[in-house]
């Protein structure tokens, strides 16, 4: 692993500088969410912010925050464990670096702490904090499995061996999990992560949307408006395809949660096609994505665009 920025958290900047480093790159955190383990993050979400076309969030995210505030109080408690659960006395680093594959350069990492076992060697410390609603997601040896994946892709950048997880849930419980290395989500992470930064990121193509919240929010960036008229008419293999996601969609139109996230999934990918189109004729069917005007009332006046399956003319 090769170091390729100094973080200095001590100055007000470090932020919008860490921000800019990793929008050139995969990092553990965007890995899950590349590979469809994220509630958060899609790869068509992660692809907007790695071309920069997502836009500031100025927003104050209270969560993020404490769990920065909780690092250090959560290092201490680790070192305190380690002596009474293991018997080692250790001494946890912080790492004020972005780390960097030594050979694919887009692959990164950045790391909550590492110590020196005395039997594993170097370890990976990572932190999380988490409400109480997901204390189910980690009974037993059970751990969710975007941080599951987020640590694999810490130890292929890192190549050691093991990473100690320690979580807080709900500010009132906390405990550890150990990690060990496994080949086998390395070797799938590191494929899907070449395929995504080479033929999507590079190529300037957006990937799919697969129905999360944040692919909605997405394909509201890529396409705000539609431009009047405007439409395309779809053939051959291209045309069978979307046909058959318009058949799904309709049968997908039952109160069943499982059928709702499939027809939401399906109609993304329906308007990622149409794109900044109006329509798209398919057979004898005419889709229409039309842009819809709010007038300013009692609210602030805005636009949407509303999604439409017909007969075409």
């Amino acid at each position: 692993m090769r170091k390729l920025h100094y973080i200095d958290k001590s100055k007000s900047d470090w932020k919008e500088t860490w921000l800019q480093v990793r929008k050139k790159s995969i990092g553990a955190s965007d890995i899950a969410g590349i590979v469809g383990l994220s509630q958060w993050k899609s790869p068509l979400s992660i692809y907007l912010d790695k071309t920069d076309q997502m836009p500031a969030d100025d927003e104050e995210n209270i969560a993020a925050e404490l769990g920065l505030e909780l690092e250090g109080f959560m290092r201490k408690k680790f070192v305190k464990y380690m002596a009474k659960n293991e018997g080692i006395s250790i001494s946890v680093k912080e790492v004020p670096y972005i780390l960097q594959h030594d050979n694919i350069d887009y692959f990164t990492a950045t790391l909550d702490g590492i110590f020196k076992h005395p039997e594993k060697g170097k370890c990976i410390l990572e932190i999380k904090t988490t409400s109480e609603f997901k204390r189910d997601a980690w009974k037993d040896d059970n751990v969710p499995d975007d941080y599951y994946a987020q640590v694999q892709w810490q130890m292929m950048i890192t190549d050691w061996e093991w990473c100690y997880l320690v979580y807080l849930i709900g500010n009132r419980t906390l405990d550890i999990k150990l990690i060990e290395r496994n080949e086998e989500v390395i070797k799938n992470l590191t494929d899907k992560g070449k395929d995504f930064w080479e033929n999507f990121v590079e190529k300037n193509i957006p990937p799919a949307p697969i129905g999360l919240d944040a692919d909605a929010s997405a394909l509201k960036i890529l396409y705000p408006e539609a431009i009047p008229e405007s439409g395309i008419e779809l053939t051959g293999k291209e045309a069978t395809e979307m046909l058959k996601i318009i058949e799904e969609i309709d049968d997908a139109k039952s109160d069943e949660k499982a059928a709702k996230n499939n027809k939401k999934t399906l109609e993304q990918i329906l308007k990622a096609k149409i794109g900044e189109n109006e329509y798209i004729k398919v057979g004898d069917k005419l889709i229409t994505l039309k842009t819809v005007s709010v007038k300013e009332h009692l609210v602030k006046g805005s636009s949407y665009r509303k999604l439409h399956i017909g007969k075409g003319k």
